[in-house]
């Protein structure tokens, strides 16, 4: 069995390699090609392969997937499975793996940290170059005592609301199915006609994207919403919501996927690199995660198998 890395091995720790090694016989693919040649593409032999999304550009779709023989498994670096073609996988007997809540802290203390910022009209100290205003632009918000509304409440989405719970918030959410829980399950005109601060928190796929429609976007009035879940212009009108954030009707917070500064943006939009799920505790978390996936799949049996 060969199992290819598409990352930097300087990542893994000895012992991690070691544990790879003892199942197959590992080879790093350390450079990104954006031809995707990689050297497995020339291989007959078994293999499962380790990739990482920037390897890709967050797409391995089935014409690519096509061309690589005998292939047995993909053990994916994240926990959003919606850049791989699952079907097609599914169809040729490939065991495909993800991540699951490596980042769940990391991702939920990133979320409360951008609220805090909206509230605290940090972007717009920021575009003031920390000029003192007390006036109507620079006024800001406490957060206890406010509303705290979700789309979705899995496990990212539970941990953020379980902080602003403590931090003193009401919390309601909508999600498919009830949880078990204290807090208030609404519809989702609701959660934007009433939340002071919305979060959507469902993980990405044909079903959910564009859930948040522009009607509902339209009921927001003086209220925030941040996304850190996933690439806000594949959920909702990020257009829409950057013209609502100029005009002064909504705040906004997400993570930026282009060249553009916070500055490039009027109004209350605080931008973000996307770095949620980056500290030292999550990416040790994910490097183990991702190589048990990886040794538990030629061993045939992996429990994080999709």
């Amino acid at each position: 069995m060969k199992i290819y890395v598409m990352y930097t091995k300087s990542s893994f720790t000895s012992e991690q390699i070691k544990s790879l090694e003892s199942v197959g016989d590992v080879i790093f693919c350390e450079d990104v090609k954006k031809d995707l040649s990689y050297p497995y593409m020339s291989d007959d032999d078994d293999k499962v392969l380790m990739v990482d999304p920037d390897w890709y550009d967050w797409n391995i779709d089935k014409g690519h997937l096509s061309k690589i023989s005998n292939l047995k498994g993909v053990a994916l670096a994240t926990t959003a499975y919606d850049w791989i073609d699952l079907d097609y996988c599914k169809e040729n007997n490939i065991v495909v793996t993800n991540t699951p809540k490596y980042s769940t802290s990391s991702v939920a203390e990133y979320a409360v940290f951008l609220m805090m910022a909206l509230a605290k009209k940090f972007p717009m100290q920021i575009k003031n170059n920390y000029e003192t205003k007390y006036n109507d632009e620079m006024l800001s918000t406490e957060i206890k005592g406010k509303t705290a509304g979700f789309v979705g409440l899995g496990t990212i989405g539970e941990k953020i609301a379980d902080m602003c719970n403590g931090l003193g918030m009401n919390v309601i959410y909508w999600n498919r199915s009830e949880k078990k829980n204290n807090y208030k399950r609404v519809e989702l005109e609701e959660i934007f006609s009433s939340a002071d601060f919305i979060f959507p928190a469902f993980s990405t796929n044909d079903e959910t994207k564009k859930l948040i429609t522009d009607d509902l976007i339209n009921m927001m009035n003086n209220q925030s919403l941040i996304n850190v879940v996933n690439n806000s212009k594949e959920i909702f009108n990020h257009e829409l919501m950057l013209e609502k954030a100029k005009e002064g009707i909504v705040n906004y917070a997400f993570e930026k996927y282009d060249d553009k500064n916070i500055s490039d943006y009027e109004g209350n939009v605080m931008v973000s690199a996307p770095y949620a799920f980056y500290t030292k505790e999550s990416i040790e978390r994910l490097m183990a995660l991702w190589v048990s996936n990886a040794v538990e799949t030629i061993n045939g049996d992996c429990e994080n198998s999709l």
